[in-house]
């Protein structure tokens, strides 16, 4: 019976990320402009979280169950990769550039949203 019931919680809450995720794709269509959807989906989300109305725990085990399987989701990408290989050769110099560039930012944006909540941390304990 618990394994009926905590399937019965996985898959409320998968239901919860895949209603998040259509909103965030009708919400994408009725733009002027072009907007991943997706990511719509994930300022909902944490709109969501932000606010109280979704918990931590309403997500956890949906939540546990993709970080275990996350290399699969890299599957598609690196076919798409070797399926692509002969445009990505002419122009790998091009790719690696822009690739370490976004390393260097993305650990630049990490650095810092760190130190701002290490910050806010620090104000509320004080």
């Amino acid at each position: 019976m618990g394994n009926i019931i905590r399937t019965m919680r996985i898959i409320l809450q998968l239901s919860l990320l895949f209603i998040l995720t259509l909103a965030g794709e009708a919400i994408s269509h009725m733009l002027p402009f072009d907007f991943p959807g997706t990511l719509i989906a994930m300022f909902l989300l944490l709109l969501l979280l932000g606010t109280g109305i979704v918990k931590e725990e309403h997500l956890a085990e949906s939540a546990s169950f993709f970080s275990r399987y996350m290399a699969l989701f890299f599957i598609p990408a690196g076919v798409e990769v070797i399926e692509n290989f002969e445009a990505l050769r002419s122009a790998w110099i091009a790719v690696v550039i822009i690739s370490l560039i976004s390393l260097f930012v993305t650990f630049l944006a990490a650095a810092k949203a760190v130190e701002i909540a290490e910050r806010i941390a620090r104000r509320r304990e004080a």
